[in-house]
């Protein structure tokens, strides 16, 4: 018969050990958002106002400029498969890191740059360093650390990706007008050296140390889901790749070309610019919020659901002449706006598994940042060919109607033998 002494004592070892993985969990997390916060809401969010910077510094073409920022999403998407591919192999904190450091010397080496070709190229090593470090790497070290609540600590992690947007966009516009534009990008490299490379390196952990001195492969072996051959024969794949494809044709399509429609409906600069400021805002809590329906109805239906949303604000768009419109617009498009961030890493991990997490969402990252190239660029053309935003924005409308579709197709398959819900949890007993 157990001791009741024994009971109580075991009972209080498991509460002190669950409390103490919620709050490394908790810290890990932390982390990610400070990492995001500053390199992706200061290195990719703020790119429209070095772009502004840069046509007035050089006098450059639109399309020149234009290009510049167009590496930057190629190089993020290039860079996604590697890292994932190294993510399933070595810790998080050695790839992220790494990953940091690289976009740390493409800041300095942009502000330093003083001709395009060497500017280019610093700004793609930039793109590389983000590729490894921002939203791909947290959202595999968080699937691994938030098994129960998956979808909230995704939305509230990636909530720095739209606020650091939100800050460093008016903290970088700031410096840009008072010391011009190569100060701009030393301001965003300050707290990547103070802050977030200390803390990837020195916080963030690929998942709980639960299984003693083993590897990180060897981990990654023991845990539920598909290999990568075999996840490529699913649906449930190509769905996602669909659906994270059809979120950056939609947003890359609509988004960078935002501050152009509204001036085109007779806006003020000032008030075009105070709804980008909004939208990313308003972004940031929608994340969080369809984040945790994703927890409740299942990542697929909370995905379909947002990008059914996205779809039917188009058409409120296109009205917004009206400000009661554009106020419709933003309240619908802020709560879903940006929730496949959130809610695609979430799917991934319910239908295709942990096991090679890293390696099958660094190309789903690929498809999306390669929607993220081609859609304002598509946008763009139709607009000079048809000499208005609708047919573009249309287009963009129809797309979130098939990344809607995608999204619900997108079921966990049925093998034998492999459990996708399985998670790493930590030791109590």
């Amino acid at each position: 018969m157990e001791n009741p002494g024994e009971a109580v004592a075991s009972r209080s070892d498991q509460a002190s050990t669950y409390g103490m993985y919620n709050r490394q969990a908790w810290a890990v997390a932390a982390s990610l958002f400070i990492a995001l916060f500053f390199l992706w809401g200061g290195g990719y969010n703020t790119g429209p106002i070095f772009l502004a910077a840069l046509l007035k510094a050089f006098g450059w073409s639109h399309a020149r400029v234009g290009s510049i920022i167009g590496g930057l999403s190629l190089a993020i998407g290039i860079s996604a498969p590697l890292a994932g591919w190294l993510l399933d192999r070595i810790e998080a904190r050695w790839v992220m890191g790494t990953g940091a450091i690289l976009a740390l010397l493409g800041l300095l080496g942009a502000s330093n740059s003083h001709a395009f070709g060497t500017l280019l190229g610093s700004v793609i090593l930039m793109g590389i360093g983000l590729g490894a470090a921002t939203w791909l790497a947290a959202s595999l070290v968080i699937v691994n650390w938030f098994p129960d609540r998956r979808g909230m600590a995704l939305g509230l992690v990636t909530f720095g990706m739209e606020s650091g947007g939100m800050a460093m966009t008016f903290s970088v516009g700031t410096v840009i007008a008072s010391h011009g534009w190569r100060a701009g990008y030393f301001t965003v490299a300050v707290p990547v050296v103070l802050l977030v490379i200390p803390l990837l390196l020195l916080v963030v952990r690929t998942r709980p140390a639960s299984t003693g001195s083993q590897s990180v492969a060897v981990q990654v072996d023991q845990l539920p889901g598909y290999e990568v051959g075999e996840a490529l024969r699913t649906r449930a794949f190509w769905m996602l790749a669909i659906a994270e494809m059809s979120f950056g044709l939609a947003a890359g399509g609509t988004f960078h070309h935002l501050v152009a429609f509204l001036e085109g409906l007779h806006y003020s600069l000032r008030a075009a610019t105070l709804v980008v400021s909004i939208v990313l805002g308003m972004a940031a809590v929608g994340k969080v919020a369809m984040g945790a329906l994703g927890d409740r109805i299942g990542g697929k239906n909370a995905l379909a659901i947002g990008f059914a949303m996205i779809a039917v604000s188009v058409p409120i768009l296109l009205n917004a002449a009206e400000p009661a419109m554009l106020v419709l617009w933003l309240t619908i498009v802020g709560i879903a706006g940006a929730s496949p961030v959130a809610l695609g890493p979430l799917l991934t991990a319910e239908t295709l598994g942990l096991k090679r997490f890293g390696t099958l969402f660094g190309w789903l990252g690929f498809a999306l940042t390669l929607g993220l190239f081609v859609g304002p660029q598509l946008v763009g053309w139709m607009t000079d060919v048809t000499g208005s935003y609708n047919a573009g924005y249309e287009l963009c409308g129809m797309i979130c109607v098939v990344g809607a579709g995608a999204s619900f197709l997108c079921a966990a398959p049925r093998a034998a033998g492999i459990a996708l819900v399985g998670e790493v949890r930590p030791q109590t007993s």
